[in-house]
């Protein structure tokens, strides 16, 4: 009887260490993963902090070289005229800087007694006969883009705000000058696979 119950005992232990055995390269498997996703992750935090220091720098450059135009944006009236002048400028811009293909100048205005904020591109310009009204000229933003403006147009913001998601990188810098205030969002696509992004 002692016996049989021994050797019974000694199969369960084996059976017991067996599956141990079999679960021991699912738990590697498992952390490999999640290191794999830990060190992806960090690559793309780190990435993204490399790529805002060079974008953030190339735009400072940009508005030194183009203190002109930077000044004739910012004299901002609603009027045909700055349409035309800012679409033309904005051209430049996105022209003079290869790292940066879309540019849009931001201002703050009112319309009906409301506060808005007003987006000017390269591609804004106006027809002919083609009346200037604010409303097509209205900046759609998130939440947060527009409490960052709004605080940057009230003046209790100076900083420039990077942002990026799925390989687009935007800078909204803010740009101070005699004549007025204005942010210029400049925004990049980098396609994924690209060597060198």
């Amino acid at each position: 009887m002692f016996n049989l119950t021994a050797i019974a005992e000694g199969k369960k232990i084996d059976s017991t260490e067996s599956h141990q055995r079999n679960k021991k390269p699912l738990y590697i498997f498992v952390s490999s993963l999640v290191a794999l996703f830990i060190l992806l992750y960090l690559g793309d935090i780190a990435t993204s902090k490399k790529r805002e220091k060079y974008l953030v720098s190339s735009a400072a450059d940009l508005l030194e070289e183009q203190k002109g135009i930077i000044v004739r944006l910012s004299n901002y009236t609603f009027s045909r005229n700055y349409i035309k002048s800012a679409s033309q400028d904005i051209k430049i811009l996105s022209k003079v800087e290869e790292k940066f293909p879309k540019v849009t100048v931001i201002t703050r205005d009112s319309l009906l007694g409301k506060p808005l904020l007003l987006g000017f591109t390269s591609y804004m310009g106006l027809g002919k006969d083609e009346e200037a009204l604010k409303a097509d000229y209205i900046l759609s933003t998130s939440s947060e883009e527009r409490e960052y403006l709004n605080s940057v147009f009230d003046g209790s913001s100076s900083s420039h705000r990077f942002s990026s998601n799925n390989g687009r990188y935007e800078i909204y810098y803010p740009v101070k000058t005699e004549n007025g205030q204005i942010v210029i969002h400049l925004s990049q696509h980098i396609r994924y696979g690209k060597i060198g992004s």
